[in-house]
């Protein structure tokens, strides 16, 4: 009996788990934060992310206008001391995205933020492949 009740239940949490939203989930299995922790020496000190993003033929405004909102949501955050999205202009398909957080603290935080979360899903079908991102600490801080 208990056997056949683990096969039923089992199942489902592991389902249940699997297609939780994010923000439910620790900040700390978000893929951005394990790159960081794996750069970074002290998790507290400030560092800066620049991504890189090839879009879609035909869809950079449309990127921009999705980056619109979170931009202005994103400054807002007591964590963050920059957040700028910057296009090539010799490379019309390429965007850069500056960032620089207080901590890494922070940065999961912003990871968790519903705008954070809007412009992630809604930006990943206007992308050619995935983003490239690089992790910078700053010197003398």
């Amino acid at each position: 009996m208990i056997r056949r009740a683990l096969l039923v239940v089992l199942p489902a949490i592991a389902f249940a788990v699997a297609v939780s939203p994010a923000e439910s989930r620790a900040a700390d299995d978000h893929p951005v934060v394990t790159l960081i922790k794996s750069k970074i020496k002290d998790p507290a000190k400030p560092f800066a992310l620049i991504v890189t993003l090839k879009v879609k033929d035909g869809k950079g405004k449309e990127l921009e206008a999705a980056a619109r909102p979170c931009i202005a949501a994103t400054k807002k955050e007591p964590g963050c001391i920059a957040y700028e999205l910057n296009h090539d202009p010799e490379h019309p398909d390429t965007y850069v995205m500056y960032e620089k957080f207080k901590s890494i603290e922070a940065i999961a935080a912003h990871l968790a933020q519903k705008h954070t979360q809007t412009l992630l899903s809604t930006i990943g079908p206007l992308l050619e492949g995935g983003p490239q991102i690089k992790v910078y600490t700053s010197v003398g801080e």
